[in-house]
């Protein structure tokens, strides 16, 4: 008898997302490729687990990977966007699309504050030092009591084309530039070129109409209703044709209305204008589009903004509607709303970023400790450790942050144990080394700071020099970070002599008697520089091994001349003074201590699994770990790297 209802054990494999399933004698194995846990596939799937995701992004298969390279990482999300778009829709990845503007934010910021660059015509500098201090919260000047801002009072200006006020001040222009809403001049045409240049020109549209210029809007949507129809000519027969001629259509209207604006007054020709742009909203195109919906979201909000300007909670159509960027939204608050208001406005965003775990809250905040709460909650709804190890990796927490430090820490490492797990130790290398290049850029910065060759000035007045007499000075050229030495990264392991245990990789200065008979050898030992026993051989040639001579180096170091902030570095440790090319490098197993040259085990283990020494059958390749097998990667990539025949 067969019973009726039957349970058997079930298990997911944490390296490759593959599901096993036991019955009786029956053994089930699920597929790597296909199905809702494989996380082996190269192109995006829809409602695909986010270990697939993370598996996808971190892969060194492509020019653009999700990487510490903000520009790389704004390329490979542009990709995964415009592929969701064509195949799915957007709310099968809606965190996708904030990290792409939060991104685009992170490459902004961090491109301001390495240049020093004044970015109004005015002498202001750019204050923050960071992405910890970038946030709008902190330029706005939030962070400081009332008492000491009554310098960042407000200029408050009557908009003449939009009938409402708006409000302006150097804090406020800082912000808009973190938001992308002007460019390092107050250039607005740069930002729309940037955006019709992505084929955004809804956005390009509300930005201009935003900044009180009607007719930029009216030449921007009627630049895209061209550019709609260019590219459907030739498909007007097909389904997808007809809907790109009609959005092209909806956008002709949408300039029409927003060029028959005339104020927000009470006159005849404005009650008539205001019902012919409602019932313009209640069109059908202005209502349905998955793929379109930030799209027709700017549209709509163009013109829920001339409608309802001038009455009471006209704004907040505009500041929480969800379709919008949250760059746009603060941006738009920064324009239109009194400071009090303002500050209750971004507040409010705090904390519903904080709740839903949405990223893009980090342009308020900046990577500060609301920043890493924010961090905290987007990964506690998404699992996404990849982004958030990423992010966090970009600043150096102070001291003083115990908590923030250690939270960012196990993020850093969980990320890094999850690549060792799926064995991607090249993509997990490339990031260990992308993340040193960075932080050291930070501490060079830094250390320039600490020297006083920096030239950045006061945040206000903002005037290069604070002397009036002499006008503006020209900035002084600084001292770039390669010039300043920083102590080197200490080793991990070093290797010592059997005999005397003195460390080959730490060298150290030798003095007296074996300083003198050091100077006679070779820069490349076959003996231990202290006792002078031999070192071990190579298990492939039978050659001893070779270190360096401490007393060569010391000589070929003292020859270069000194460098700026070599105190850094101990007198003694010679450590960061190798000359050994890498083929003569000594490496060893660290399970059976057998080992070699490095470029004579590489080439042994290109043909071999086991340990080259006779008798030992140690799979040193893996130490003891088993290589995955991913018959349905490796067949996808080959397909990829196939040449096209004619």
């Amino acid at each position: 008898d067969m019973p009726k209802f039957s349970t058997g054990a079930l298990a997911i494999s944490r390296r490759d997302g593959r599901v096993a399933h036991t019955l009786g004698r029956t053994f089930w194995v699920g597929s790597t490729s296909k199905g809702p846990t494989a996380i082996e596939s190269l192109q995006f799937r829809t409602g695909e687990d986010i270990s697939a995701t993370m598996m996808r992004r971190a892969r060194c298969l492509h020019v653009a990977r999700y990487s510490m390279d903000a520009t790389s990482n704004i390329q490979m999300l542009a990709e995964e966007q415009s592929f969701g778009n064509a195949e799915t829709s957007m709310s099968s990845q809606p965190h996708r699309e904030e990290l792409l503007r939060l991104w685009s934010w992170v490459e902004r910021v961090e491109s301001l504050c390495l240049d020093d660059f004044d970015v109004s015509d005015k002498g202001n500098i750019w204050p923050a030092k960071g992405l910890i201090d970038a946030g709008v919260w902190r330029l706005l000047r939030f962070d400081i009591s009332s008492e000491d801002s009554d310098h960042l009072s407000d200029v408050t200006t009557y908009s003449d084309s939009l009938s409402c006020n708006t409000y302006d001040s150097p804090a406020r222009r800082f912000a808009l530039i973190a938001c992308g809403w002007t460019g390092r001049m107050h250039a607005l045409n740069d930002v729309i070129a940037e955006c019709e240049a992505l084929c955004e020109f809804e956005r390009s549209a509300a930005l201009a109409v935003w900044h009180s210029d009607i007719g930029a809007a009216v030449d921007a949507l009627q630049r895209g209703a061209d550019a709609v129809r260019f590219h459907s000519d030739g498909t007007s027969q097909t389904a997808s044709g007809s809907v790109s001629l009609r959005y092209a259509e909806t956008l002709q209207l949408a300039a029409m209305c927003i060029a028959g604006y005339s104020g927000s007054g009470s006159g005849s020709s404005s009650v008539v204008w205001r019902k012919a742009c409602s019932s313009l909203l209640e069109r059908e195109d202005f209502n349905d589009g998955e793929s379109q919906k930030t799209r027709i979201a700017y549209l709509r909000s163009i013109c829920t903004f001339l409608i309802n300007i001038g009455l009471d909670g006209g704004l907040d159509k505009v500041l929480y509607d969800k379709r919008l960027s949250l760059c746009d939204r603060v941006a738009f608050a920064c324009r239109f709303l009194e400071r009090s208001e303002l500050k209750s406005y971004l507040t409010n965003c705090i904390k519903r970023c904080n709740d839903s775990g949405y990223l893009e809250g980090l342009v308020i905040t900046g990577i500060n400790k609301r920043g890493i709460e924010i961090l905290q909650s987007y990964l506690d709804q998404t699992g996404d450790v990849q982004s958030t190890a990423l992010i966090s990796s970009r600043v150096i927490l102070p001291i003083d942050w115990v908590s923030e430090r250690l939270i960012c820490s196990e993020w850093l490492d969980s990320y890094r144990t999850l690549l060792n797990t799926w064995q991607m130790w090249q993509s997990r290398a490339m990031f260990d080394v992308d993340r040193a290049e960075l932080l050291r850029r930070l501490k060079g910065k830094q250390a320039e700071e600490m020297l006083g060759q920096s030239n950045r000035g006061g945040y206000y007045p903002g005037r290069r020099g604070h002397n009036p007499g002499r006008g503006r000075q020209p900035p002084a050229p600084k001292q770039r970070e390669p010039e300043i030495c920083l102590p080197a990264i200490p080793a991990q392991l070093d290797a010592r002599c059997n005999y005397c245990s003195t460390s080959l990789s730490g060298l150290r200065r030798q003095e007296g008697i074996a300083n003198q008979w050091l100077s006679r050898l070779k820069p490349v030992l076959n003996c231990c520089p202290q006792c002078r026993k031999p070192l071990p051989r190579c298990a492939i040639c039978l050659l001893s091994l070779g270190c360096l001579n401490p007393y060569m180096e010391l000589k070929r170091e003292r020859g270069r001349g000194p460098r700026i902030g070599a105190g850094l570095t101990p007198a003694d440790d010679l450590s960061s003074l190798a000359n050994l090319p890498f083929a003569e490098w000594f490496t060893w197993c660290m399970r059976c201590k057998h080992g070699g040259h490095a470029h004579h085990i590489v080439g042994w283990f290109a043909e071999h699994d086991v340990c080259p020494v006779s008798g030992c059958d140690c799979n040193c390749q893996f130490d003891g770990i088993k290589k995955l097998n991913r018959p349905a990667l490796n067949k996808q990539t080959l397909d990829m790297n196939q040449e096209p025949t004619t």
